[in-house]
């Protein structure tokens, strides 16, 4: 049972698309939790309908918004990979907010959940910081540690607004951004055989101008502006102690070093000392573990997860 609805995006501009999964009940009959999903860069909500579905097999609601600069969330093609004129990635982060708060108007004292994958990990991050008391626990998949690149990328980036425009397309950045991410993958047969080992999931993806798009060098900033933000050493202390976290990545996603970058987020937050943290690294697993060939199991071990915390 999907649902699909509008509200204004705190940017002031743009008109964010959500979505909700119902499980198939009687309308009295209460979704047992609510998760909550902040999707990736160059993609959209309804890639996750496999999940959702499974999810609501189990009594669990699922909604999602499209962010802005992707999906249905966009006036025009022009739009993708364009958020704001100034801190796209903090009106992302309270828009994600904004749908928590109509969820949870509706459904009052259901245990909530968020996860967030890729760029929407780092969202989610943010999030966390933003308003720490609004989730019964979080789910971290396929996330980055420090970047090595990102001294380097925000000065370029905002050297070449200067000079080209916020709006303007750089293959260069996009290069600097996810140039070796396809590096350790042999046969490489497409460009985003790092994303995972399903093949019809690449080819879908290549096929879709919704995920196709290079981002705009405001984007871009957005993005390591966040980077940034996650990566500061006072941010493990921004999250609540009393809040369950659990890191989810494959062991050959470039996105988290190849495991290295998960391990030090989770590091950072233990040293920070949260009490209920997990992580779990998938063996052969690429970056999106959620369209992996062994997605079964990444899926039971999330609803396992989300079952353990439901009434605590």
């Amino acid at each position: 049972m999907k649902e699909t609805g509008k509200f204004a995006s705190s940017n002031g501009v743009n008109t964010i698309q959500y979505y909700v999964y119902h499980p198939e009940t009687e309308p009295s009959v209460k979704p047992r939790a609510i998760l909550q999903i902040s999707h990736g860069m160059c993609e959209f909500i309804e890639r996750y309908e496999n999940f959702a579905e499974f999810l609501n097999q189990q009594g669990i609601l699922v909604c999602g918004n499209d962010h802005l600069g992707h999906g249905a969330s966009v006036d025009s093609p022009e739009d993708y990979g364009f958020f704001a004129e100034k801190d796209g990635w903090k009106c992302m982060v309270k828009d994600l907010h904004r749908l928590t708060w109509f969820m949870k108007k509706k459904y009052p004292k259901t245990p909530y959940f968020l996860l967030g994958h890729s760029m929407g990990s780092f969202l989610a991050r943010a999030y966390l910081s933003a308003y720490p008391d609004e989730l019964d626990g979080v789910l971290i998949v396929g996330t980055s540690g420090s970047n090595p690149v990102m001294p380097a990328a925000l000065p370029v980036t905002k050297s070449a607004i200067v000079v080209k425009g916020k709006r303007y397309r750089s293959q260069a950045i996009n290069d600097i951004a996810f140039g070796t991410y396809n590096v350790k993958f042999r046969p490489r047969r497409t460009e985003h055989d790092w994303l995972t080992r399903d093949e019809d999931t690449v080819d879908t993806f290549e096929a879709d101008p919704r995920c196709t798009f290079i981002f705009t060098l405001q984007g871009f900033l957005d993005l390591f502006s966040t980077l940034k933000f996650i990566s500061d050493k006072r941010w493990p202390g921004t999250v609540s102690k009393e809040l369950p976290i659990l890191l989810l990545s494959g062991q050959m996603d470039p996105v988290g070093q190849y495991g290295k970058g998960v391990q030090e987020v989770y590091d950072r937050l233990k040293a920070a000392g949260i009490k209920d943290l997990g992580i779990k690294l998938y063996e052969g697993c690429r970056h999106e573990i959620l369209n992996e060939t062994n997605k079964e199991t990444v899926y039971r071990d999330i609803l396992e997860w989300i079952n353990q915390h439901i009434d605590q």
